[in-house]
């Protein structure tokens, strides 16, 4: 029976890896590239700590290498190092808390049942997270120093008490009720994250909506003041209508299409960049553009779409506004200042193109732009934003640097209403 035992170890603690695991996925994103070597990196890290906890037990070489082990495969995933430290230390802290209840209720006189109960503490860990709601969207979010520090502090702390309460001599039931408090007090830092995601995601949402309210207040004012020309034209159309007939009888057609020009210049709105009929476009591009012809030299648009589309407002604001305020923000540091827009809808494909001016990117082709700018906490979320709002409607985005311009194409699949 002792022959099998590191086999029955081993097979249990792969049920155990397969749990770390499944909560690593809830937080952390990870790239389709990277999926076969994580798949290593956790088959390793299952042979390594079946080895060492089969020759030492619950014990402190077992957990330095339980600890260097789960920080190490977070390294596989796509993400900040403060989060990926936070889900490690938090990881590690509910499995050597489980390793600990175990050790202290049963002792040594389990050594091979002991990974069993461990799973099973685990499994009901698992449980309990995975009734917490967690949008895909939020393994993208990142917070700032104070939430990130509130976040570590307290796996933080229970490892620092938890590897005290191991090296000790403390009465039995203390131990146990200590490690218990602190497997309670290491799943509430999850209800906590939640709570912060919730506040983060609602604090977003409101400066989106706050951004679409601008642009539909400076709409308004567009059409207030379009409509403002129309009267006064048609106060005076009795006396245009004469002028130009006096012109007419009078064969002076040059004069005729400089009268007809004025009256054209004189309806034109310099404020009404664009005028597709599409309210949500026109209001959002309207207020972008005005905001981009104060700061840059050279702004270009052209819009063919029809009034209608299949597109909810929300995430176009999320969409046009994040790309025109990285493409404004880039044209504003060079010297050339260009900002070109082109957007169209052609047999059900909805066609973004944007070309800026920018410096300090090296040239070729991507699928993925990260921020330039040294808050990337703070940036650089906008686009995992617009990235999943193009996976939304099924289409692609890419960025194409060259000779000092930057050109962002998005191709979704959009119907007419």
């Amino acid at each position: 029976m002792v022959f099998y035992s590191p086999i029955i170890v081993f097979i249990v603690n792969v049920l155990r890896v397969l749990l770390l695991k499944e909560v690593m996925d809830v937080f952390l994103p990870v790239d389709d590239r990277e999926e076969k070597p994580l798949k290593i990196g956790f088959g390793i890290y299952c042979l390594l700590t079946t080895t060492v906890y089969s020759i030492f037990g619950v014990s402190a070489p077992y957990e330095i290498c339980n600890c260097f082990g789960i920080i190490g495969l977070t390294c596989f995933y796509q993400e900040l190092w403060k989060k990926r430290l936070w889900v490690s230390l938090l990881l590690f802290s509910l499995d050597m808390a489980n390793s600990l209840i175990v050790l202290f209720i049963f002792g040594n006189i389990a050594t091979f049942q002991q990974p069993a109960i461990q799973a099973l503490l685990m499994l009901i860990c698992t449980t309990v997270i995975s009734h917490i709601s967690y949008p895909s969207e939020t393994k993208e979010i990142a917070f700032d120093w104070k939430q990130t520090l509130l976040l570590l502090v307290i796996p933080a702390m229970s490892v620092i008490v938890l590897s005290v309460l191991m090296l000790g001599e403390l009465p039995k039931m203390s131990a146990i009720w200590i490690s218990g408090c602190m497997l309670m007090i290491n799943i509430s830092v999850f209800y906590l994250y939640n709570i912060l995601i919730e506040n983060y995601l609602h604090l977003r949402d409101h400066d989106i909506y706050k951004q679409q309210t601008y642009a539909y207040q400076n709409q308004l004012e567009v059409i207030m003041e379009s409509q403002s020309r129309v009267r006064a034209l048609r106060h005076d159309m009795k006396n245009h209508i004469l002028a130009l007939q006096v012109l007419v009888q009078r064969k002076e057609m040059e004069e005729t299409n400089q009268y007809l020009e004025s009256m054209k210049d004189f309806m034109a709105n310099p404020q009404e960049y664009v005028k597709t009929g599409n309210d949500t476009v026109d209001s959002l591009l309207n207020y972008k553009i005005q905001k981009a012809n104060e700061v840059l030299h050279v702004v270009e648009t052209k819009i063919i779409i029809p009034e209608q589309l299949h597109l909810r407002s929300f995430d176009l604001n999320v969409l046009l506004g994040n790309l025109l305020d990285n493409a404004i923000d880039a044209s504003m540091q060079t010297e050339d200042k260009k900002l070109k827009i082109t957007i169209k809808l052609d047999k059900g494909i909805l066609f973004l193109s944007i070309c800026n001016s920018c410096q300090g990117i090296a040239d070729g082709r991507s699928d993925f732009l990260e921020t330039t700018k040294e808050d990337k906490v703070n940036h650089g979320i906008g686009l995992k934003n617009v990235r999943r709002i193009v996976e939304k409607y099924h289409g692609d985005i890419t960025f194409l640097q060259e000779k000092g311009s930057m050109v962002t194409d998005v191709m979704m699949y959009v119907k007419e209403m």
